[in-house]
């Protein structure tokens, strides 16, 4: 008989829930949407009860879809945004919304970290430099600005935590997440009593934080979806997920996924720590291992804002087609205006800023930079530059993963970016690195139903399954005469950066807008 395991896994703009053979098959799937919210235009919020009320209805729908009984799900485990967090009370009901990970309301709270405990202490303790992207931040501004809110609230809790919750009623977060508050101690892979109390945060607000893979409990009640037989097995944040589904789980092997932002991840058997604080260092989804990780905030959330705000046209062209009953996306329009634009696009150079830098810069006062616009510019050169653009970012990173002795043999591309074949050229031209993406886009998913096989007990290693499972058939090739051009374009790029950071042209713009 055959078996099955599910994946919820929980993204910034929506949740999938992904049903899948023990082998790693997909059977079905079903997707929703939510709002985010923006009381300012740094901050980012949305409603944990929306989160439930859309996966519970992807459950159910993914599950039809399957055509199977859900006592035949063995197992499922959850991945997720990461760093996003919210104050809920003993019966796990939500306190106030939560803050999102791009939220950049926490500059202040951050600044204090850095003057009181130090961007050393912080680094070589979690392995996280100082940044409003991380949920301790978010967590002191919630004691600093809302005392009601945090003296009520019974735990603090990240994506995953609040769903597993709603499944089993316990209070659990792994490894992973927990790695990415600014309060976990990568070193021993617990909560660290030292950075919390002098942030004046109770640890006993935390979940308590187990290894990735391992067994939860049973689901509490059917009315979620699933069966009362089907165990939830401790999931791993998304990009350690997106890792494991394509097998980052060797030295040597690298991946980047490029969603709302980009996460480039490369192996480690041991933390390491980079001494000029560029790149950070996070738990695995595999238990007993590390990832070098950097995270850029906008990529795809760049090119959507052209989408929205440049691209009618496009868009246009797309309803039109679709009222036709032709499944054209703007994207692929879009795309099809890049592919006409050469390399370097006319000389136009985006740097995609749009809610500060993230690695290696870690500047929250950065914003997006379009240099070189001229008249005889068309709108397919703009596009271009934004593809560009990104992938000069992830070059940027992937040279500091190489200068502390992390050398990829290759790339592995993952997420929605990676639907763009001319994206995925790009990305190995800039790179100069060999590009590969895996049968399933939705590889995320992946790495969380091989968490969620190995807690079921169908494989006795983690790695060894991600070995199975993860199946890379698309390459792209660089062509060398495009790398030589885009290493000159990525000088400038850099120069470009460091000549408005350096003028302190960043931090004016930030004052005037305050």
């Amino acid at each position: 008989m055959t078996k099955y395991v599910a994946s919820l896994d929980i993204g910034t703009t929506g949740t999938r829930c992904l049903i899948f053979t023990t082998e790693g098959k997909e059977i079905a799937h079903d997707y929703k949407e939510w709002e985010s919210f923006y009381p300012s235009p740094v901050m980012v919020e949305q409603d944990a009860e929306g989160w439930w009320q859309a996966v519970r209805k992807t459950i159910f729908n993914a599950i039809r879809r399957a055509n199977i009984n859900n006592e035949d799900i063995l197992s499922v485990a959850i991945t997720n945004q990461r760093e996003t967090i919210v104050p809920v009370d003993k019966e796990g009901k939500s306190l106030a919304k939560a803050i999102v990970w791009q939220d950049r309301r926490t500059t202040k709270e951050c600044n204090w970290i850095k003057e009181h405990i130090g961007e050393d202490k912080i680094y070589s303790t979690t392995g996280l430099t100082i940044d409003p992207y991380f949920s301790g931040s978010k967590i002191m501004w919630f004691k600093n600005q809302k005392p009601e809110i945090y003296n009520k609230t019974h735990k603090f809790v990240l994506v995953h935590d609040y769903i597993a919750h709603k499944l089993t009623k316990k209070f659990i977060t792994d490894h992973s997440n927990a790695s990415r508050t600014m309060l976990f101690d990568i070193n021993s892979c617990k909560w660290s009593d030292t950075i919390a109390n002098e942030m004046g945060i109770d640890l006993d607000k935390m979940p308590e934080a187990i290894e990735s893979g391992k067994e939860i409990g049973n689901i509490y009640s059917s009315e979620t979806g699933f069966s009362t037989k089907t165990k939830v097995i401790s999931g791993a944040g998304d990009q350690q997920c997106a890792a494991l589904g394509v097998g980052v789980v060797k030295p040597g092997r690298m991946k980047c996924t490029t969603g709302t932002g980009s996460f480039i991840l490369g192996y480690l058997d041991k933390p390491t720590f980079d001494p000029k604080k560029r790149v950070l260092c996070s738990c695995a989804a595999v238990p007993g291992t590390w990832v070098q990780e950097a995270s850029i905030f906008t990529s795809g959330a760049a090119l959507r804002w052209f989408r929205d705000n440049v691209g009618a046209a496009e868009s246009i062209q797309a309803f039109i087609h679709k009222s036709k009953g032709q499944d054209v996306d703007p994207y692929d329009l879009m795309t099809e205006q890049a592919a006409l634009s050469p390399v370097g696009a006319n000389g136009l150079l985006m740097i995609p800023h749009l809610i500060g830098a993230g690695a290696p810069h870690w500047n929250p006062e950065a914003r997006g930079v379009m240099f070189g616009l001229a008249l005889g510019h068309k709108t397919g050169d703009i596009y271009r530059s934004v593809m560009e653009g990104v992938a000069m970012e992830v070059k940027k990173n992937v040279n500091v993963f190489a200068d502390l002795g992390l050398k990829p043999k290759d790339l592995r591309i993952t997420g929605g970016g990676s639907r763009s074949d001319l994206w995925n050229q790009i990305m190995a031209d800039v790179l100069g690195l060999k590009c590969g993406r895996g049968d399933l886009e939705e590889s995320t998913a992946v790495g969380a139903a091989i968490l969620a096989t190995y807690g079921a007990g169908e494989y006795n290693n983690i790695a060894r399954a991600a070995d199975e499972m993860a199946n890379i058939t698309n390459i792209w090739e660089p062509v060398s005469e495009n790398t030589k051009k885009y290493d000159k374009l990525f000088s400038i790029s850099e120069k470009l950066y460091q000549s408005i950071n350096q003028s302190g042209l960043y931090s004016e713009l930030s004052e005037f807008l305050k």
